[in-house]
């Protein structure tokens, strides 16, 4: 549990006093393990029922008691690192060109759109906010698995494993909240995903739930589109491309592969992106096809309102047809890493 994790007071931070194990009978397939959880706010009881393999299944069920008003719980949150990637340049000497345990969160909305959000390892510490109701599903994932973008013998980040949580019944209304800290060091955990309900939760009021985490190393397997697969922002002039990025102006490169891309590329033309923005301007668009990677890169020209953050969003459709899980992203230029 998160107990106030970016909240307005401290953070609390609940520990398991007892575990009880199911001795597994020969064969077995899976284990039970009961665990009592206790902090000054909350006490809890567990089932977590485990499948082990080369990538493991876990099924929670939890019953939680508050002691008292909590004003931010965080139910099946996720911890790992961010320290720069492509969509963040380094500022520093370093000869490894990515280093982050994940690159991005994850989403599956109640009905059944699929996010994806980058992550970013911010100047000031930042929340996102991504509302729901009965979500299908989040998780931090590490999309990048080829070494050469890592160039770590030791540490392999490439390896490094996804986790997808996917509710078990209805969680009602609420959000799935990401907080990302800003680190200077790759041993700091800052990143932090969990599902916050909406409704309070009050002292004395039981509330249970349950969810299946999901370790896998491809999330290509989790819907049939298309996936966002790199995030560049650049205002270089023209080099590499035919259409400059016009004078005070970010642009955003997204490249899209998988799903039915690769079919589009005989005849590209068919190929539209739909974008949005919660503030400031979209100035143009375009769509070039990437035969690199079996798909396309689309650009995006962007003006930020002064003190407002843009909440980008794009995705590639076809025919009337959703080609792509929609990419979205925050921009201001104060917070530009």
């Amino acid at each position: 549990m998160a107990v106030n994790c970016g909240g307005p007071g401290p953070e609390e931070f609940p520990i398991f006093r007892e575990f009880w194990i199911e001795a597994p009978a020969p064969n077995a397939e899976r284990v039970t393990v009961y665990a009592l959880l206790d902090g000054p706010s909350l006490a809890g009881a567990f089932r977590f029922t485990i499948y082990p393999d080369a990538e493991t299944v876990t099924d929670v069920f939890a019953t939680l008691i508050p002691r008292t008003a909590i004003a931010k719980l965080g139910i099946a949150p996720l911890t790992s690192m961010f320290f720069y990637a492509e969509n963040q340049r380094r500022h520093f000497s370093d000869f490894r060109p990515e280093l982050h345990d994940s690159d991005g969160l994850a989403l599956q909305t109640g009905g059944g759109e699929w996010v994806w959000r980058p992550l970013r390892n911010p100047k000031t510490p930042q929340i996102s906010s991504f509302w729901d109701k009965n979500p299908k599903g989040f998780g931090l994932m590490q999309r990048d698995r080829l070494f050469e973008h890592y160039q770590d013998l030791d540490l392999a980040y490439q390896l490094r494993p996804s986790y997808f949580v996917e509710p078990h019944g209805d969680w009602g209304e609420g959000h799935v909240e990401l907080v990302e800290l800003p680190t200077d060091d790759e041993t700091n955990d800052n990143i932090v995903a969990f599902w916050t309900p909406s409704a309070p939760v009050e002292a004395g009021r039981e509330l249970s739930f349950g969810y299946r985490l999901r370790s896998m190393s491809l999330d290509s397997r989790l819907h049939p589109g298309g996936r966002a697969v790199n995030t560049y922002p650049t205002r270089a002039a023209a080099l590499g491309s035919a259409e400059p990025v016009p004078p005070g102006m970010q642009r955003f490169i997204v490249d899209f592969s998988g799903g039915d891309l690769a079919y589009y590329l005989g005849d590209p033309s068919r190929v539209q992106v739909m974008p949005s923005t919660s503030s400031g301007a979209i100035s143009r668009t375009f769509v070039t096809p990437n035969a690199k990677i079996g798909g396309f890169r689309v650009a995006i020209d962007v003006q930020a309102d002064t003190g407002r953050t843009m909440e980008l969003r794009a995705f590639l459709k076809a025919d009337g047809r959703t080609l792509t899980e929609t990419w979205t992203f925050p921009y201001a230029p104060e917070n530009a890493g």
